[in-house]
């Protein structure tokens, strides 16, 4: 079994490989990486593990070159949960060695990669938690695995405030999340993404059918908007954004139970509602909620000194980022974001 440097843009492998391999995600599509490569520079060293001219493993890497968190490589930026995908056993420990031999000759502080892996050769960087869940075709069986007081009793209030629910992938849908999202983030006392990244991701992803937008309006205004991503049987719960006034309606169970319906009806076999901090309770319950099962979740790293935990120091700023004005976010954003990825 031998390592290569793969082009998941021009060689047809990669993406052959990924579209037909267990575990692999839409993180691993051409697309996403393409995403993260142009709004960000990140420069792509990924790697694929081959026997004669087969592909058996695939780890796509990106360079994160930055005077503020220093030089390494990451498996993948912005992604929930990203590692290396296999189809035999060996391959896995394979392409870990050829990372780890990349990060000498690259002179990477380190390797980051947000998969659980396990190994002599990895340290575990930071925990969190996943939560996904089964879909089938009988919608009215999966709204009866919802726990009763916490979800379906919101569902139901949704429905009976009149929330209208659409999916959509256009410019204008974009637009309305990105300012819903600006808001949101700002509650939670961090940054938004670049604009770039979004309109990236619209034109690169959604556009491509690997997603959509679900929009949620209350009397012709919009006061929800989500971003899901979808690859084989998955569907993603990516971002969620809302007015926090118009919290009473419901607007986000209303998005999600409309993703999910749509998901059942068009033969997804998984929902995955991302990860959460480790010490945010009320998302972990909120999740749970759903029927989603709770699972660990740990990022690992090959060389430099394991992370302590996650979030650093930045729980100091989350007040006086609450506290700025949108446009000055916006700002930030733009100029942090390639640096923490």
């Amino acid at each position: 079994m031998t390592t290569l440097l793969l082009d998941p843009f021009g060689d047809p492998r990669w993406l052959r490989f990924v579209q037909d391999t267990p575990g692999a995600t839409v993180y691993h599509s051409p697309s996403w990486l393409r995403l993260l490569t142009k709004t960000y520079r990140y420069k792509p060293f990924c790697l694929a593990a081959a026997e004669g001219e087969d592909i058996v493993g695939v780890l796509p890497l990106l360079e994160v070159t930055s005077w503020l968190t220093g030089r390494r490589s990451v498996c993948l930026p912005f992604s929930d949960e990203c590692g290396p995908v296999s189809a035999k056993p060996e391959a896995t420990e394979v392409l870990v060695l050829a990372a780890d031999e990349l990060r000498r000759t690259q002179n990477w502080r380190r390797v980051e990669i947000r998969s659980s892996l396990q190994g002599p050769r990895v340290a575990i960087a930071s925990r969190f938690k996943g939560h996904s869940r089964a879909l089938t075709g009988d919608v009215e069986a999966v709204f009866r695995s919802f726990r009763k007081s916490q979800t379906q009793q919101s569902i139901r209030k949704s429905e009976k405030s009149g929330v209208l629910v659409e999916r959509r992938t256009d410019p204008e849908a974009m637009r309305h999340f990105m300012r819903l999202n600006a808001l949101t983030r700002r509650k939670h006392g961090v940054p938004p993404q670049p604009d770039s990244f979004f309109w990236n991701l619209l034109d690169g992803v959604l556009q491509a059918g690997l997603g959509f937008i679900g929009t949620a309006s209350v009397g012709g205004r919009i006061v929800g908007a989500s971003v899901f991503l979808h690859w084989r049987g998955t569907l993603v719960y990516k971002y969620g954004a809302s007015d926090e006034h118009a919290l009473d309606y419901r607007p986000n169970h209303a998005i999600l139970w409309d993703a999910i319906r749509w998901g059942c009806g068009h033969g997804f076999n998984r929902f995955d509602f991302g990860r959460t901090d480790l010490d945010n309770r009320g998302l972990i319950e909120f999740k749970a909620g759903w029927g989603g099962e709770e699972q660990d979740l740990w990022y690992v790293q090959l060389g430099g000194d394991p992370k302590q935990g996650s979030g650093g120091g930045a729980g100091v700023l989350k007040p006086v980022i609450s506290r700025l004005p949108v446009p000055v976010l916006r700002f930030l954003g733009r100029k942090l974001y390639a640096h923490i990825g």
